[in-house]
C-alpha cells in the first residue's frame, strides 16, 4: 500500500535510483516542480527512493526538524552518507513500523513538499503519531 500510494504522488515520476541499490525506485520530480533547496534532493531530482522488498526502508530527504523528530520518535535514523558528510543531514532512512503505513506517507508527503518548495530548512511540520 505505502509503494502504490507513494508513486501516486502527483509530478511524481517512477524511476530507478540514481544513488541507491539495485532495485530501489526513486521518486524524482519533474524540473519545473523541483522547486525546493538542494538540501531536499539526494542526487538530482532525486528525493527519496524506496528499497526492494526485502529491506522494506526507504531514504528520505526531510526539514531538519523533521529528521529530529523521526529519530527521537525511533521511525529513522541517519542515512549513513548524512553521517559521513557526504550528502546532506537531511537525509533519513525512515523504517516506521511496519503497521504504520500512515506515518511513512505521512514523511513522504512532507519530503514530497520540501522537494516542491512548499517547505522552508528549518520548517514549521506538525506530524501526528
Amino acid at each position: 500500500m505505502f509503494k502504490r500510494r507513494a508513486f501516486e504522488l502527483p509530478f511524481v515520476e517512477r524511476r530507478p535510483s540514481g544513488i541507491s541499490v539495485p532495485g530501489a525506485e526513486a521518486l524524482v520530480l519533474p524540473k519545473a516542480h523541483a522547486c525546493g533547496p538542494s538540501e531536499a534532493f539526494m542526487i538530482g531530482r532525486e528525493f527519496a527512493h524506496l528499497h526492494p522488498a526485502y529491506d522494506g526502508s526507504a531514504h528520505l530527504m526531510l526539514p531538519l526538524p523533521v529528521v529530529d523528530k523521526v529519530i527521537a520518535r525511533g521511525w529513522g535514523e541517519p542515512h549513513p552518507m548524512a553521517r559521513l558528510g557526504y550528502i546532506p543531514a537531511t537525509a533519513v532512512m525512515a523504517f516506521a513500523p511496519r503497521d504504520a503505513a500512515e506515518v511513512m506517507l505521512q514523511l513522504l508527503n512532507v519530503s514530497w513538499e520540501f522537494a516542491r518548495g512548499k517547505l522552508g530548512n528549518p520548517a514549521p511540520v506538525h506530524m501526528h503519531g
